[in-house]
């Protein structure tokens, strides 16, 4: 950036932070009121100009950012108006943006909060092309650096979290000022590299003007309308619990003969809703997702309304279908009546032809069983007799047999007596015979004992008589002699 060229410049920044005194620092002159308030509700925005080294400088005092909460509608647009204000007040526009922080201060989310809303209220790129960290109350680094011997880059590279974010914000643009010193060389020196920062700039020679803040007046709308968020919300989700609980009544009811309306009314009040909530958003797109909710909650009425009125037709059609298969049907039924009653007739008739049959067989059979009757009396008669006769024959021919039979036995009787009779007179003559022999032999061996003589003649007269007693009584006989003769020969 040449000498030649003027250099206006933007303060902005928390009270306290030493916004004022830096302005101060950079004309080289006390213009500037440094406020203790942490309100900035009564801050007035000023400017100053100094030449420096053939440069005009002019220093604008901008409003407070952070000195207020940022999440209220109220806020966001006093802040805006000051930032309208001081846009009004150099129409020119800005080369650079000086964001005041305060070292040793304690970086928090808010800090993050501030740097956000300066994207929505000048562009997401503002920050990054036009943004200059200034970190005020350097002699307080000063007197740590004498103790660590820590350069300033060094403890900027050091940092971390919120600071280190908001320091790559600024594209690791910062500069140290202490306001508070007299000493000219070091006064100057902090202007210089102030001045060289800005030469760096990535849009060299350009300023931030009114123009650039009017395009973001898109981004600003949206941010009142974020501040107005928590409200809008609570209304309109209360609006959309109470569609929705008169949805659940009405499918819980599910009475399709009911009259649509108060679905359509639903639908009517979604139609209002989305209504408003575009009118709120000012086509911002900060109130797109409750937009899309309450469409999608329409859509789920207009659903539920398709949904009855598709039944209800469906219902209305498959009436008129009952109807005409009613209708079809009694016809049907009617022809199966008539054919039935056809049926029944040819049945009866055919019915009455098989009585008619069945009594002429009945009739019939009455005179067969008659006749079958006396057919078997006739036959049971003349069985009787045969049988009656053939007994009789039987008997005769038993007694027959009987006589027949006495008399064989009577013939067999009388020949076995003689024959008997002719082997007793053979074994008596046989008998006698032994006798004499006997006697002979007792002559001839009077020596032998009686009992030999005994046990001989019983020998001669068991097998003389042998033909005559029984095989085992002739047993007996001789064992009895045996053991006779055996005591007397002991």
């Amino acid at each position: 950036m040449s000498r030649g060229t003027d250099i206006d410049l933007l303060m902005i920044g928390k009270t306290g932070t030493g916004k004022s005194a830096l302005g101060n620092a950079i004309l080289k002159r006390k213009k500037f009121i440094s406020m203790s308030s942490s309100s900035s509700v009564t801050k007035e925005i000023g400017y100053e100009v100094t030449e420096y080294k053939g440069q005009i400088i002019k220093a604008m005092d901008g409003p407070g950012v952070g000195d207020t909460r940022l999440d209220t509608e109220n806020s966001i647009k006093l802040v805006v108006s000051e930032m309208e204000q001081a846009m009004l007040m150099n129409p020119r526009g800005y080369h650079a943006f000086l964001l005041v922080v305060k070292f040793g201060a304690r970086f928090t989310t808010e800090d993050q909060d501030t740097v956000a809303f300066l994207k929505k209220l000048f562009g997401q790129e503002f920050v990054k092309q036009y943004c200059i960290l200034i970190m005020t109350y350097g002699d307080l680094f000063e007197r740590e650096s004498e103790e660590n011997g820590q350069t300033f880059e060094q403890w900027c590279n050091c940092q971390q979290g919120v600071f280190r974010e908001l320091l790559q914000e600024c594209c690791n643009r910062v500069v140290l000022f202490d306001n508070l010193t007299r000493d000219e060389t070091k006064r100057d020196a902090q202007i210089d590299r102030l001045l060289e920062t800005i030469s760096h700039l990535q849009f060299h020679g350009h300023r931030y003007t009114d123009r650039n803040f009017e395009q973001a007046a898109v981004i600003r709308e949206k941010a009142l309308v974020e501040s107005k968020r928590p409200v809008i919300t609570e209304e309109i989700l209360q609006e959309v619990s109470l569609i929705l609980q008169k949805l659940n009544e009405e499918r819980i009811d599910l009475n399709y003969d009911k009259p649509v309306t108060p679905l359509q009314n639903l639908s009517a009040r979604c139609d209002e809703l989305v209504k408003s909530i575009k009118e709120q958003d000012r086509n911002t797109g900060a109130l797109q997702d409750l937009e899309e909710k309450v469409k999608s909650l329409k859509k789920s009425v207009d659903d539920a309304i398709l949904v009855h009125r598709t039944a209800k037709e469906e219902r209305k059609k498959l009436a008129e279908k009952e109807t005409s298969m009613i209708e079809q049907m009694e016809i049907e039924m009617q022809i199966r009546r008539q054919q039935m009653n056809e049926i029944k007739e040819e049945m009866n008739e055919s019915i009455e032809k098989q009585r008619r049959h069945y009594e002429d067989m009945i009739a019939m059979s009455n005179r067969d069983r008659e006749e079958m009757q006396r057919e078997f009396e006739r036959n049971r008669s003349e069985i009787e007799n045969e049988s009656r006769m053939r007994l009789q024959r039987a008997e005769a021919d038993l007694e027959s047999q009987r006589v027949r039979n006495d008399q064989q036995v009577a013939l067999e009787r009388s020949a076995h007596a003689t024959q008997m009779e002719q082997i007793l007179a053979a074994a008596r003559q046989d008998i006698q015979d032994q006798a004499r022999h006997l006697d002979q032999t007792y002559k001839d061996s009077r020596q032998i004992s009686a009992a030999g003589v005994m046990m001989n003649g019983l020998g001669y007269v068991a097998f003389a008589a042998g033909h005559i007693i029984a095989p085992e009584v002739m047993a007996v006989l001789w064992i009895g002699a045996s053991m006779y003769a055996a005591y007397h020969n002991k």
